[in-house]
């Protein structure tokens, strides 16, 4: 039965952790080690050619015999130290080298006794504890000396062992104490060199993670904003240094949101991933592709792609990747991206500028083609101009002057009256004339001035209402960005409780697309406008991402039908059946329902038999001053009945 202890492998160390000792070992002693073979190789080619030259023939035989041996054996301790060694392939080593150095030492004493040499017999102690890197290899090393310095002692000097006893016990305890010294210093050396290594990699380790963290987007694993801002200027200036044009796109995924918002976040991610992975395959290899956050992404060229016909193809390559459907799991989606380019070459432009130019070209695709790549040309740097001096305009109005508000009625085919007004914005601008709100409402979103215009606009609405029937309602249009700012929120329901009028007399107009942002934020605006007592509709319903959705999870009031589908309706069935699906919906759903556009009798006569009730277009009143309001509702209407359908389009008649 096995009673002691088995000696500690590397498994066994690596297993409790002390691998790094082991380590740390071999580090220390194989530099010592393959210092001590060159020593002791010197040292037996030495006592080799003394041999020849000046012979013995006492021992001279073998030990010449043994001085050959060694110097193999040691020429290969020497070969080995060279590899990169376990501890225990090292302890080997040092094993025969000690062996090699024991027998060349007292080989001779056993041949040919010399008192004199006793000494190296002792002195072997200490080598031995200073070589050999194991303690076990050092205690065997040691007890084999005291054994031999013994047997030679007792046998030729047998009146001297006392004396030699205490020799040999200063050898036992100067191995002891140079084993521990040197052992504990050489590996205690080993160690802080190998902790401040540790130290260093871990720092660098680190760095790197960080620097990973600062100019990689965690997500996609493309490089972020920051990454893609410094490589813009390091191709702005080699354009400046060298005269290198370089391509810019900039890409913006179509239908994101709907796929994030119904199938999840998570399938978002793998969508954006996708995008990701689709981008880096269709640039080359010394583009770079990035993500600038959310669902936009942006790409950058060297020389080869700066110019029109691969800049191009280049755009088409991103418009088919990015129009292939999407498997995401479980799911299989389709998308688009819309990519706005710009070839980079003229030096004197910022980086800020380029950004413009691009983005410039990515709002013409969105806006005109929807899917598709279009390179910034002669044609959109002049609408970009037009737009820059529009912002300027915008920044210097008087918003209180310029600015005013017109009211279009919305008659109510039952009660054959008016019973509201929408109000719409108007600008009339001293430096650019009369500009229309579909031109300066979007201009203002982009500036961030359509916070104070609607502050504006809604003042003086209200302000006017004062002076209206009590039974006649207003209704106000909110921007996307009205309903995304809390603070505008704010501001919008404390102006119209200052104003002291009833809640429920104003009405507050939302489109689709502007909850397509963030619907989750709307949908929290959207509440509080409720929970103040206004009610809610939903405006030009049918021309954008229609959605149930919006009507499950909204305290939506009412719904209008947009004017293009009103005006086809007498020559485009698909038209017809449209506006009467919409109507039978409200009604089913228990919404209010105002028909936009109506522009003839023939258009009333056959929303009558629908079951419209609420219309609003050039029919009933074009949109009209504050002064003319009040003239309005109080001149009675009435709408003339054709006799037959083919009876020609009539008017909106007064009552004399």
């Amino acid at each position: 039965m096995r009673t002691h202890r088995p000696d500690t492998t590397d498994a066994d160390r690596q297993a409790k952790g002390d691998a790094p000792l082991v380590d740390e070992v071999v580090i220390a002693y194989q530099p010592i080690l393959h210092g001590a073979t060159i020593a002791i190789l010197l040292f037996i080619l030495y006592d080799l050619v003394t041999r020849l030259l000046f012979p013995n023939p006492v021992y001279d035989g073998p030990m010449l015999v043994m001085n050959v041996v060694g110097l193999v054996a040691v020429g290969l301790a020497f070969l080995a130290l060279r590899q990169n060694l376990g501890s225990r392939h090292l302890e080997m080593v040092g094993g025969v080298i000690g062996f090699v150095l024991f027998l060349n030492s007292n080989l001779q004493q056993l041949l040919s006794f010399e008192q004199e040499n006793l000494v190296y017999s002792v002195l072997m102690m200490p080598i031995f504890a200073t070589l050999l890197p194991r303690r076990r290899s050092i205690v065997i090393a040691v007890v084999i000396c005291c054994a031999t310095l013994a047997y030679l002692v007792h046998t030729n000097l047998p009146h001297m062992v006392g004396n030699y006893l205490s020799v040999g016990l200063a050898g036992v305890m100067s191995a002891v104490a140079i084993g521990v010294i040197i052992r504990n210093a050489v590996l205690n050396a080993v160690k802080a060199r190998l902790n401040a290594v540790r130290d260093r990699e871990i720092a660098e380790q680190l760095e790197r993670e960080a620097r990973h963290l600062a100019e990689c987007d965690a997500l996609t694993g493309l490089p972020n904003r920051r990454s893609f801002f410094l490589k813009l200027n390091h191709y702005l200036d080699r354009l400046r240094s060298h005269g290198e044009p370089f391509f810019l796109a900039l890409v913006d995924l179509d239908g994101f949101k709907p796929v994030n918002d119904t199938y999840g976040h998570a399938t978002g991610d793998d969508m954006l991933k996708a995008v990701a992975e689709r981008l880096r395959g269709v640039s080359c290899e010394a583009a770079m592709s990035a993500r600038l956050g959310g669902d936009e992404f942006a790409l950058l060229a060297p020389a080869a792609c700066a110019d029109s016909e691969n800049a191009l193809r280049l755009g088409h390559c991103i418009e088919s990747e990015l129009s292939r459907p999407y498997q995401l799991g479980e799911y299989t989606c389709k998308g688009s991206g819309s990519v706005g380019m710009l070839i980079c070459n003229d030096p004197s432009l910022s980086s800020q500028e380029l950004m413009e130019r691009a983005d410039h070209a990515l709002y013409f695709a969105k806006r005109a083609l929807q899917g598709k790549a279009v390179l910034f040309n002669a044609a959109l740097e002049a609408e970009m101009s037009a737009s820059s001096q529009l912002d300027k305009a915008l920044r210097r109005a008087d918003h209180e002057a310029e600015f005013r508000v017109k009211f279009q009625p919305q008659f109510d085919l039952v009660k054959g009256r008016i019973t509201g007004f929408e109000a719409l914005a108007r600008w009339d601008s001293p430096e650019l004339g009369s500009v229309s709100p579909d031109v300066f409402i979007p201009a203002a979103e982009r500036a961030g001035l359509i916070r104070t215009l609607t502050q504006v606009l809604l003042t003086k609405a209200l302000r006017e209402m004062a002076t209206w029937p009590e039974d006649v309602t207003l209704s106000f249009n909110l921007s996307a960005h009205d309903l995304m700012s809390p603070q505008a929120m704010d501001s919008v329901l404390e102006t119209v409780k200052a104003s002291g009028l009833p809640a429920s007399r104003i009405e507050f107009e939302i489109t689709e697309t502007a909850m397509m942002s963030d619907f989750n934020q709307a949908r929290m605006a959207i509440d509080r406008i409720s929970a103040a007592g206004h009610s809610i509709a939903l405006d030009d319903f049918g021309v954008g991402y229609s959605s149930l959705q919006y009507l499950q999870q909204l305290p939506v009031s009412k719904l209008k039908i947009d004017r293009s589908f009103v005006s086809q309706m007498l020559e485009n069935s698909s038209s017809f059946k449209i506006v009467r699906t919409m109507l039978a919906l409200s009604q089913s759903l228990d919404l209010g329902c105002v028909i936009e556009g109506v522009e003839t009798e023939a258009q009333v006569h056959i929303l009558r038999t629908l079951g419209a009730r609420h219309i609003q277009g050039y029919l009933v009143g074009a949109p009209m001053d504050a002064g003319a309001v009040k003239p309005a509702i109080e001149t009675p209407m009435t709408l003339c009945k054709p006799s037959a359908a083919t009876s020609p389009p009539g008017q909106l008649r007064a009552r004399a």
